[in-house]
């Protein structure tokens, strides 16, 4: 390897170490170049939580590989932003609200029409104008604290509701 070509690997190497969060580091499977572009950015506001959730995620033995942003940002009032994860798990999504607000007493209404599922929500907190979500699969809503879960994955969802509940 030519000495340019080392010295753009080694810059390389270390705009990634910059880029990942630290609880990402050493892991087999990282972020690749792709979902680089779109991770959750230190300066977005939910960013203190969703690497805090990230830290709990490891603790209970599921390994995040990548934090990304998320199209769910601004599904309720009130919401912090969103985060979307990718394990060794599967992937899923994260909705952060405020502490002390939960999303404890959110309705989540499903229904099947035919090989579709549509869902919408009662609050608090309360949804977005639009308040649904039409899919061909069917998605599970898993609360935790004052994160929801957003999975399509029923064993990953099953994973998430056994998560402690105090840390």
């Amino acid at each position: 390897m030519s000495r340019r070509a080392k010295c753009w690997v080694s810059l390389c190497s270390s705009l990634l170490l910059l880029v990942c969060p630290k609880g990402m580091l050493g892991q087999a499977t990282p972020c690749n170049p792709e979902e680089l572009k779109v991770s959750l950015p230190s300066n977005a506001q939910s960013h203190p939580d969703a690497i805090e959730l990230s830290g709990i995620l490891e603790r209970n033995k599921i390994s995040v590989r990548c934090i990304l942003l998320s199209k769910m940002d601004g599904t309720f009032d009130g919401q912090e932003g969103a985060a979307l994860y990718r394990t060794d798990h599967g992937d899923f999504e994260a909705l952060f609200l405020p502490r002390p607000q939960n999303f404890e007493r959110l309705k989540v209404i499903e229904r099947q029409e035919g090989s579709r599922y549509s869902y919408s929500f009662v609050g608090p907190p309360r949804p977005w104008p639009a308040n649904r979500i039409d899919a061909a699969f069917r998605m599970y809503f898993v609360k935790y604290q004052s994160v929801l879960f957003v999975v399509t994955d029923k064993a990953l969802a099953a994973t998430l509701e056994r998560l402690p509940r105090s840390h």
